[in-house]
């Protein structure tokens, strides 16, 4: 039966899946006496992991716009470029990706810090009349991450960009719309799905991150991460640590979901009928 076919799929789905998240739920629901939800009743009435979760979402927001607002435009010139170099530079924009995300982080911990790189440079452009220190602040874990991240919002918009046609904005053109209105009538449009997903990977990834977050930012910039990360490994409070891994995992799932069907929603309200 052609059915079994997606047999080792399934299978590898639910061992590797459906099976650690079903733990997972189950280890935050379990007390001494069985079945409880104490750990939810924990983080919904203490304000600390409101905060928590509200700083954790407000950093993949702002690393997702920042990717996309650089990613997009680079992705695009890279794809319709004819230039022999265009190759080398979309691998070049990949060399971050190689490199540990410990290494990196060490990398802006130096750059960060009140006498390094960063402070040193706008002292000497004037912007500034003292040194400052961008370590242990939530701008320096959103802007390292971005500069993690970039990469991938890049070669997804490029792959997009690619396969859609560029007679199509020359068509526009010759119906009288500008250069710029085509790309926004024509190109941003095919590329939606393209861009929904680029903007879902890179903010997946930026509000699971840990190493750089630990790092960057430190205990003044604590996120869903190093909250579950402190709960398990150094307070071993497995069911707590869980029910927050839970939760987090629950409000990605939502926002996704939200994100995609709004940005569908648009895409068919728009569509001639």
């Amino acid at each position: 039966m052609p059915i079994l076919l997606f047999a080792p799929c399934v299978l590898v789905y639910a061992i590797f899946f459906i099976w650690p998240q079903a733990s997972l739920l189950a280890i935050s629901a379990s007390s001494k006496s069985g079945l409880s939800f104490d750990q939810y009743a924990r983080f919904f009435g203490d304000g600390y992991y409101w905060e928590i979760l509200g700083r954790t979402l407000g950093m993949g927001i702002a690393v997702t716009a920042i990717t996309l607002v650089l990613g997009l435009p680079t992705a695009y010139v890279l794809a319709r470029s004819q230039s022999r170099w265009a190759s080398l530079l979309l691998l070049l924009t990949t060399f971050p990706l190689l490199v540990s995300a410990v290494v990196r982080s060490f990398g802006w911990m130096v750059l960060f810090f009140r006498d390094g790189l960063v402070s040193r440079v706008l002292l000497m452009l004037g912007l500034i009349d003292r040194p400052v220190q961008t370590m242990y602040t939530m701008t320096g874990v959103i802007i390292a991450l971005a500069q993690v991240l970039l990469p991938l919002m890049v070669l997804t918009l490029h792959g997009v960009f690619k396969s859609i046609d560029r007679d199509l904005e020359y068509a526009a053109m010759s119906l009288g719309a500008r250069p710029a209105v085509a790309l926004g009538l024509v190109t941003l449009r095919l590329a939606r799905g393209g861009i929904v997903a680029g903007s879902l990977l890179v903010f997946s990834l930026a509000i699971s991150a840990f190493a750089t977050p630990s790092l960057v930012g430190g205990a003044r910039a604590n996120v869903m991460a190093t909250a579950i990360y402190e709960q398990t490994v150094e307070l071993l409070d497995w069911p707590f640590g869980a029910a927050l891994a839970a939760i987090l995992l629950v409000v990605v799932l939502g926002l996704s979901l939200a994100y995609g069907a709004l940005i569908e929603g648009r895409g068919e309200l728009e569509a001639p009928r």
